[in-house]
Protein backbone atom coordinates (compact mmCIF):
# COMPACT_ATOMS: atom_id res chain seq x y z
CA UNK A 1 0.00 0.00 0.00
CA UNK A 2 1.42 3.38 -0.98
CA UNK A 3 1.57 6.57 1.06
CA UNK A 4 -1.15 8.00 -1.21
CA UNK A 5 -3.57 5.18 -0.29
CA UNK A 6 -2.85 5.53 3.42
CA UNK A 7 -3.42 9.29 3.20
CA UNK A 8 -6.75 8.81 1.37
CA UNK A 9 -7.93 6.31 3.97
CA UNK A 10 -6.94 8.73 6.73
CA UNK A 11 -8.80 11.62 5.06
CA UNK A 12 -11.91 9.49 4.54
CA UNK A 13 -11.88 8.35 8.16
CA UNK A 14 -11.35 11.89 9.44
CA UNK A 15 -14.18 13.30 7.31
CA UNK A 16 -16.59 10.59 8.37
CA UNK A 17 -15.85 11.44 12.00
CA UNK A 18 -17.09 14.99 11.33
CA UNK A 19 -20.51 13.87 10.07
CA UNK A 20 -23.50 13.75 12.38
CA UNK A 21 -26.67 12.22 11.00
CA UNK A 22 -30.02 10.82 11.99
CA UNK A 23 -33.06 9.11 10.54
CA UNK A 24 -36.67 9.09 11.62
CA UNK A 25 -38.99 6.25 10.76
CA UNK A 26 -42.73 6.32 11.28
CA UNK A 27 -45.87 4.32 10.63
CA UNK A 28 -48.31 5.92 8.21
CA UNK A 29 -52.11 5.85 8.47
CA UNK A 30 -52.17 2.57 6.50
CA UNK A 31 -49.76 0.84 8.89
CA UNK A 32 -46.71 1.01 6.63
CA UNK A 33 -43.29 1.75 8.11
CA UNK A 34 -41.63 4.61 6.22
CA UNK A 35 -38.56 6.77 6.40
CA UNK A 36 -39.77 10.25 7.31
CA UNK A 37 -36.49 12.13 7.44
CA UNK A 38 -32.83 11.52 6.83
CA UNK A 39 -30.62 14.40 7.98
CA UNK A 40 -26.90 14.99 8.06
CA UNK A 41 -24.77 17.86 9.27
CA UNK A 42 -21.05 18.15 8.70
CA UNK A 43 -18.73 20.31 10.73
CA UNK A 44 -18.58 20.32 14.50
CA UNK A 45 -20.09 17.13 15.95
CA UNK A 46 -20.66 18.76 19.35
CA UNK A 47 -22.94 21.32 17.66
CA UNK A 48 -24.24 19.18 14.79
CA UNK A 49 -25.90 16.73 17.18
CA UNK A 50 -28.22 19.58 18.16
CA UNK A 51 -28.87 20.44 14.51
CA UNK A 52 -29.90 16.83 13.92
CA UNK A 53 -32.15 16.89 16.99
CA UNK A 54 -33.82 20.12 15.79
CA UNK A 55 -34.45 18.82 12.26
CA UNK A 56 -35.73 15.44 13.45
CA UNK A 57 -37.99 17.11 16.01
CA UNK A 58 -39.61 19.31 13.37
CA UNK A 59 -39.97 16.24 11.16
CA UNK A 60 -41.58 14.17 13.93
CA UNK A 61 -44.05 16.93 14.76
CA UNK A 62 -45.00 17.26 11.09
CA UNK A 63 -45.53 13.50 10.74
CA UNK A 64 -47.81 13.39 13.78
CA UNK A 65 -49.85 16.39 12.51
CA UNK A 66 -50.43 14.38 9.31
CA UNK A 67 -51.63 11.32 11.22
CA UNK A 68 -48.43 9.28 11.30
CA UNK A 69 -46.98 7.63 14.38
CA UNK A 70 -43.30 7.90 15.29
CA UNK A 71 -41.48 4.95 16.80
CA UNK A 72 -41.41 4.72 20.58
CA UNK A 73 -37.70 5.54 20.84
CA UNK A 74 -38.35 8.80 18.95
CA UNK A 75 -41.34 10.07 20.96
CA UNK A 76 -39.01 12.39 22.90
CA UNK A 77 -38.61 14.40 19.67
CA UNK A 78 -42.23 15.53 20.01
CA UNK A 79 -41.37 17.25 23.31
CA UNK A 80 -38.25 19.07 22.12
CA UNK A 81 -38.57 22.84 22.41
CA UNK A 82 -37.36 24.00 19.01
CA UNK A 83 -37.52 27.71 19.85
CA UNK A 84 -34.39 29.59 18.88
CA UNK A 85 -33.10 32.99 19.99
CA UNK A 86 -34.21 35.86 17.80
CA UNK A 87 -31.71 37.23 15.32
CA UNK A 88 -30.62 40.83 15.88
CA UNK A 89 -33.23 43.42 14.87
CA UNK A 90 -33.61 43.78 11.14
CA UNK A 91 -31.63 40.62 10.37
CA UNK A 92 -32.31 36.97 9.65
CA UNK A 93 -30.00 34.25 10.89
CA UNK A 94 -27.33 33.25 8.41
CA UNK A 95 -24.26 31.07 8.90
CA UNK A 96 -21.81 33.94 9.31
CA UNK A 97 -23.93 35.77 11.90
CA UNK A 98 -24.62 32.60 13.88
CA UNK A 99 -20.96 31.58 13.84
CA UNK A 100 -19.88 35.04 14.97
CA UNK A 101 -22.33 35.02 17.89
CA UNK A 102 -21.35 31.46 18.83
CA UNK A 103 -17.66 32.32 18.82
CA UNK A 104 -18.32 35.37 20.99
CA UNK A 105 -20.18 33.08 23.44
CA UNK A 106 -23.56 34.75 22.83
CA UNK A 107 -24.99 31.38 21.76
CA UNK A 108 -24.67 27.98 23.42
CA UNK A 109 -23.78 24.89 21.39
CA UNK A 110 -27.42 23.85 21.44
CA UNK A 111 -28.68 27.26 20.29
CA UNK A 112 -26.05 27.37 17.56
CA UNK A 113 -26.93 23.87 16.37
CA UNK A 114 -30.63 24.68 16.30
CA UNK A 115 -29.95 27.90 14.37
CA UNK A 116 -27.72 26.09 11.86
CA UNK A 117 -30.52 23.60 11.18
CA UNK A 118 -33.07 26.41 10.97
CA UNK A 119 -30.91 28.16 8.35
CA UNK A 120 -30.26 24.96 6.39
CA UNK A 121 -33.97 24.15 6.38
CA UNK A 122 -34.56 27.65 4.95
CA UNK A 123 -36.74 28.68 7.89
CA UNK A 124 -34.76 31.77 8.91
CA UNK A 125 -36.82 34.96 8.88
CA UNK A 126 -35.97 38.62 9.40
CA UNK A 127 -36.49 39.73 12.99
CA UNK A 128 -38.67 42.82 12.62
CA UNK A 129 -38.40 43.70 16.34
CA UNK A 130 -41.93 45.01 16.58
Amino acid sequence: MSIKHIFLIFVAFTCSACTTSGQLYYVDTKGNKKLGCDVEFIGMPSVDKFAVEYALSLCAKSIVRKGGVVQEQDIYLLKVDTAIPAAPCGKAWNHDLAKQQFQSKELSKKEYGYIVANIDLELAEINKCT
